[in-house]
């Protein structure tokens, strides 16, 4: 992976950061870098990756391959966003920095073999049903809304494009250049030709639509009406099965404070007009907005909130429910910061919620009115990103995260995960 003529050369490194020496054995040591650690027990005579699982290592002196397959331990310091299974073996995921990972074993081992995709970070993948072509959204900034990229100027200066793969993600080709960061995507249930883009930046971001997607690197996409009260920050945007939208637009600082421009936001003419359906607790820094699969007519939604800082952003965060398609909320989880939450494919109180700096947390109670939650006390990380359960194999669960790559879990019900694997 890192080192001469390997996937990413000795980039990701650069110079060391850290350097340790054992207290009762002076031959062992250890030094990390921005991307990596390494570790001697001879004295640094010689040294060895310890970042990967030890069978994967590639022999000293010898030029680093490229495209090889590893597995991880676990020491990765980027963060995964989103997975996107195109076959049963064949999973592409979405990371910050190392801007995506590809298996083709169902995820026992990841590599960088695929081509064109050339930006920072891939946010958001979806497949097109009826083609099984694959989208992504990418963009050069990284960690979107995340407390150190909520400032436009943060954000205004990068670029974002939308890219499609016909190959289950091993080659990727430019759809549309937007020039702007791309986070998000949503196929039309209806039109298959159809698809919106969340597209980040202060003037030139918001929703955006495409008619003629089958033209790929030839459709043309049009920016719609802006919801009321936003500033550019668009983050989740869904297509129900009705044909509305519902979308979510996330935080926003400005002169060292939130602005009160985030929220969730719903039309039901195509976008040519919005409904702020926020509950006043999601005005300054919402996230995920989750549809529940289990609801037939798409009423019921959960929306993951952070708490900001300094204002009246403070004390708001955790999972909100609505049965009304947000015309009411009740927070039915308090949280310092939430992410989003998964609901089982096959039961459907069974959820787990995913948050900043509290870990993974489950309910097996997801449809009663004021559910009980538990900390995942088996999950070994503060940072879980998003849950995510194989479609083809709803029993097992994997779930990303930022700092700690992506484990994955075998769901028994009601007796909870029984064992985590790190990939």
């Amino acid at each position: 992976m890192g080192g001469p003529s390997g996937d990413r050369q000795w980039s990701y490194g650069g110079g060391t950061v850290g350097f340790a020496v054992a207290p009762f054995d002076k031959n062992r040591a250890a030094f990390t870098d921005y991307g990596f650690i390494h570790l001697t027990t001879d004295g640094g005579t010689s040294w060895r990756q310890a970042y990967l699982k030890h069978e994967d290592r590639n022999p000293a002196g010898s030029s680093t391959p490229k495209g090889k397959a590893y597995r991880s331990n676990g020491l990765e310091d980027t963060s995964c966003w989103w997975l996107l299974w195109s076959t049963v073996s064949h999973i592409f995921g979405c990371y910050t920095d190392i801007r995506g990972a590809r298996t083709t074993d169902g995820g026992a081992s990841w590599s960088f073999n695929y081509t064109g995709h050339s930006e920072n970070t891939a946010y958001h993948g979806v497949r097109q049903p009826v083609t099984e072509r694959l989208f992504l959204a990418t963009s050069s900034v990284h960690d979107l809304f995340q407390s150190t990229y909520l400032t436009d100027s943060r954000i205004d200066g990068g670029t974002g494009r939308i890219l499609s793969s016909a190959d289950q993600g091993q080659t990727w080709n430019l759809v549309h250049d937007f020039q702007h960061p791309v986070i998000w995507l949503s196929l039309d249930p209806n039109q298959p030709s159809r698809m919106y883009a969340s597209v980040v930046h202060s003037q030139q971001g918001g929703i955006y639509r495409t008619d003629n997607l089958q033209d790929l690197s030839s459709s043309t996409w049009t920016l719609l009406s802006k919801p009321p009260r936003t500033e550019g920050h668009p983050f989740n945007i869904h297509c129900l099965q009705d044909g509305m939208l519902a979308c979510t637009y996330s935080g926003r600082r400005a002169n060292n404070a939130f602005t009160a421009s985030s929220g969730v936001f719903v039309s039901a003419n195509g976008g040519q007009t919005w409904e702020d359906r926020s509950d006043p607790g999601m005005r300054y820094w919402t996230k995920d907005l989750v549809i529940d699969p289990h609801d037939p007519a798409q009423n019921t939604w959960y929306v993951g909130v952070f708490s900001g800082w300094g204002g009246p952003s403070n004390d708001l965060g955790g999972l909100y429910r609505s049965r009304n398609r947000g015309v009411s909320w009740s927070r039915i989880l308090t949280l310092h910061r939430v992410t989003s939450c998964t609901i089982h494919p096959f039961h459907p109180n069974e959820m787990y919620v995913t948050s900043e700096t509290e870990g993974l947390w489950h309910t097996d109670q997801a449809d009663e009115e004021s559910p009980s939650f538990e900390p995942v006390s088996t999950y070994p990380f503060r940072q879980p990103e998003r849950v995510f359960f194989n479609p083809f194999d709803p029993d097992e669960i994997f779930v990303t995260s930022f700092g700690n790559g992506i484990r994955r879990g075998k769901v028994d019900p009601p007796n909870g995960i029984s064992h985590w694997a790190v990939y």
